[in-house]
């Protein structure tokens, strides 16, 4: 299997060979984002232990086995023994040990603080809020105890799109794709074998077995436990769309002071929901939140929001997911596009690389109730990108130009603002001279 990207993180982790004292490492990211396949690439001779939830005789047991002929009795024994006789040890899903024995973490804390050794060892984990509580709550006993903490994301469009291309796909089947799947490595593998878009979104959500069927469930429960009720409900509440708090206070139907907990700690410990900020504008209410993950939001939205239509009849349920995904499509196009930017400067499709990008929306002035919204501002010391995002299938044409022109009136700024229209389909009719278009062979073109 070929190895993609992570060469950032490859040099970490092979820096850290080269390191004369010892070194704890905490590397956690959700499942599936190839955090196993990283440290097995840089660490094929280590120690490796896998940390399911069986009970802690029987994982001490096993482990034992693995360094020594027969058993220790207590967990001290075995870590002592285990960083005198190995250099680089990981614990893979090392957050089980809260559901096996807590007890563990000081034992691991006073064993390691003695340790005068100049071993490794990495302590991996894929369910991101209980990691963190492990190694950033400060009555934890191993707070302050990692000296590198690494956190391994998905993979930019960029990345993905060479993995996409290696297998066959066009531009614009990558951003398809990247939409559903996002930047998930072992998502993206499951595209190797080519089929046609609706064949392979069959496949891999609406078939009986399929693989991604019941992934976000699982994935979200692993991760929240038996609270996942109230975190679904928040997620389903938010969908594909960006909405305020109130806005998904009331779709929830909660009391607002347990939505709003559930809503900080998605934000805040999972990293699953992003705040919005409403660039440019003076007020500092009106924050919006969004859920950042392209397959989580695919999932909710198609999926677990209409899981007995996909129960009942699958067949008519992957009809209405095709049909609708334009839409959904041309949300994630947004910031998909914001992620591009730095290379549309670099290939002078645009004039100025901006300080800041984000999203804008307010009041019509001189209205009650009327509102624009902006899709994308970029904004530097003297200039403004004012961006607008089109998938569809059709050419924009010169309403769209005009739409957005005047919607650039509406912004409260003196800066020169720059009108720009990105075009999946391309242009039609006569554009106005002032505004940089944009299609997907330009976009192409910006990412070499």
């Amino acid at each position: 299997m070929e190895f993609f990207d992570r060469a950032d993180e490859m040099a970490f982790f092979e820096k850290l060979t080269k390191r004369k004292s010892k070194a704890m490492v905490a590397l956690f990211g959700r499942r599936r984002i190839g955090k196993t396949t990283l440290l097995k690439k840089v660490y094929p001779d280590a120690r490796y232990f896998f940390v399911d939830t069986r009970s802690s005789e029987t994982l001490l047991k096993d482990f034992s086995s693995q360094i020594f002929e027969g058993s220790f009795d207590n967990w001290e024994g075995f870590f002592r023994a285990l960083f005198r006789l190995q250099e680089v040890v990981i614990f893979d899903e090392f957050q089980n040990f809260m559901r096996v024995d807590q007890s563990v973490f000081s034992v691991l804390q006073k064993v390691w603080d003695e340790n005068s050794g100049k071993g490794l060892l990495i302590l991996c984990g894929s369910c991101v809020g209980m990691m963190k509580r492990i190694f950033l709550d400060d009555k934890a006993p191993l707070f302050g105890r990692c000296d590198y903490k690494v956190e391994l994301n998905q993979f930019r469009f960029r990345d993905a799109l060479e993995m996409m291309r290696s297998f066959g796909y066009s531009f614009e089947e990558a951003l398809e794709w990247y939409s559903v799947l996002g930047g998930i490595p072992q998502y993206l593998w499951l595209l190797e074998e080519r089929t046609s878009f609706e064949k392979k979104i069959r496949e891999l959500f609406f078939d009986r077995f399929s693989p991604l069927r019941e992934e976000g469930k699982n994935l979200l429960i692993g991760e929240f436990g038996t609270e996942h009720p109230g975190y679904f409900s928040v997620l389903e509440a938010i969908g594909y769309f960006e909405r305020d708090a109130g806005e998904i206070v009331d779709r929830t139907g909660m009391e607002r002071t347990k939505a709003m907990k559930y809503l900080s700690e998605l934000t805040n410990s999972y990293g699953i929901i992003e705040r919005v900020e409403n660039l440019l504008s003076r007020s500092k209410r009106g924050l919006r939140y969004a859920i950042q993950d392209n397959f989580l939001s695919f999932w909710m939205k198609y999926i677990y929001s209409r899981q007995n239509a996909v129960e009942f009849d699958s067949e008519q349920a992957l009809i209405y997911t095709i049909e609708n995904l334009e839409e959904y499509i041309g949300r994630t196009f947004e910031s998909t596009v914001k992620s591009l930017i730095p290379d549309l400067y670099r290939a002078e499709k645009i004039p100025f690389l901006p300080e800041r990008v984000g999203k804008h929306w307010g009041k019509i002035p001189g209205t009650r109730d009327k509102t624009y919204e902006i899709d994308l501002i970029g904004e530097s010391s003297d200039r403004i990108l004012v961006f607008e995002c089109k998938w569809r299938k059709a050419p924009v044409g010169p309403e769209v130009a005009e739409e957005l022109i005047e919607k650039m009136q509406y912004i409260p700024d003196k800066r020169v603002k720059v009108p720009v229209i990105i075009s999946k389909s391309g242009f039609k009719g006569n554009m106005p001279k002032e505004v940089l278009l944009i299609d997907l062979r330009d976009l192409e073109e910006s990412t070499g």
